[in-house]
């Protein structure tokens, strides 16, 4: 199943999921996706990076940065896991959409949120060369060739400092898997919706090839002691992954055009709101949607 003459084939994803729309929904979705990573990863910063960081005597807090950080959560649980430790720490966030982030009252000191574009051509010059770490999670939706890559590559090099690490998780956002329980079990309302939505893809020659090979196109951009960890989605997380993924699909309902405006369109809104219900009864008959693994790329600027 394909779709056409849709707006799906329009659908711009870096301004999509920035809208002022996202709102609390969307928090919610975030905070969950956030303890899912964690779950497969087991760690906020790699072990190899945050040994590097902290067994040496330091003269200044450590300066971390959080690329498109959403609500915050990766940082103020960084902040709880240094703290544990006593490592002071200054942790920044830059989003363009500051519309789900908590108020500052409500954040750990050494915690702070700025609405930022990183694609900006003139980034603040406070914040040119001066972090330790730059750390970058599920950011493959507003990548959609390797040029764009290379410039996140770029940005994420003016703000470290020389030997500053970027740490960057990723999952391929143009492969999903649809699993039931049993052959007795349909899944085909699940597999329907990612077809759709592969085939999108597919149309805007988008493929995220380069997230397998993180670590390669950074030693090609000019980083150092790159390497790539592959780790498997734990199944009991499975469930979690499913209703993050329904969520998504829930909102994209937006991009297709009522039946009354466009009677020809070959995927209406009721038809799609009409697929996703018979999707969710599918997940709660035990079919679970997953992307497999998380790859987690590390590589060092050079000094």
């Amino acid at each position: 199943m394909t779709t056409t003459s849709s707006h799906i084939n329009n659908y711009d994803q870096s301004t999509y999921w920035t809208a002022p729309a996202r709102n609390f929904r969307t928090s919610a979705r975030l905070n969950l996706q956030h303890f899912l990573f964690q779950n497969t990863l087991g760690y906020l910063l790699e072990p190899a990076v945050e040994k590097s960081l902290t067994n040496s005597p330091r003269s200044e807090p450590l300066k971390i940065a959080d690329l498109a950080c959403g609500n915050g959560v990766w940082l103020t649980e960084l902040h709880s896991h240094l703290a544990k430790t006593n490592i002071p720490a200054q942790l920044d966030g830059f989003d363009i959409n500051p519309v789900n982030f908590p108020d500052a009252a409500y954040l750990p000191a050494s915690v702070s949120l700025q609405k930022l574009d990183i694609f900006t051509p003139d980034l603040p010059a406070e914040i040119i060369a001066v972090y330790d770490v730059v750390h970058i999670r599920a950011l493959v939706s507003v990548i959609p060739n390797e040029s764009t890559l290379k410039r996140v590559f770029s940005i994420a090099s003016k703000l470290l400092k020389p030997g500053g690490f970027l740490q960057w998780e990723e999952t391929r956002g143009d492969k999903f898997i649809a699993e039931a329980p049993s052959q007795q079990v349909t899944k085909s309302a699940c597999e329907g919706i990612i077809q759709i939505l592969q085939g999108s893809l597919q149309q805007r020659g988008i493929r995220n090839d380069w997230v397998d090979a993180l670590d390669t196109h950074l030693e090609q951009f000019g980083f150092q002691n790159a390497r790539l960890l592959v780790q498997e989605k734990r199944k009991q997380d499975y469930k979690g992954w499913t209703e993050d993924y329904l969520m998504v699909w829930e909102e994209l309902a937006d991009l297709f055009p009522m039946k009354a405006q466009a009677p020809s369109a070959s995927l209406t809104r009721e038809a799609w709101v009409d697929m996703f219900a018979t999707a969710v009864g599918e997940t709660e008959q035990g079919v679970v949607v997953h992307q497999a693994r998380i790859m987690t790329a590390v590589g060092q600027k050079p000094q």
